[in-house]
């Protein structure tokens, strides 16, 4: 079953499943406020208050994730900076 998206600016966009609703949701595409229905319903609901969508964002925004990408960002800058010390200057 399709389903459509409102966003608070009017804007819409039609979803091909229930699975890939919840992935926008997950990834932040989808509001709390933003309005969802079925393509075959008239009635609107808020994303935040869809069961099929609870707490699926929660998981993203735990520590345990922030603290993941705290430590591979500062991973990744440790290991450009190692390869930048290691190159050789400009020739004078």
């Amino acid at each position: 079953m399709r389903y459509l998206v409102r966003d608070r600016d009017g804007r819409e966009l039609t979803v091909p499943s229930l699975p890939d609703l919840a992935a926008l949701h997950r990834a932040g595409f989808l509001a709390e406020d933003d309005l969802v229905r079925q393509e075959r319903s008239e009635r609107w609901v808020r994303a935040g208050d869809m069961p099929a969508l609870h707490g699926q964002r929660q998981d993203r925004r735990s520590w345990r994730w922030i603290w993941s990408v705290l430590v591979v960002a500062a991973l990744l800058v440790g290991a450009v900076a190692m390869i930048l010390a290691g190159r050789p200057g400009p020739p004078r």
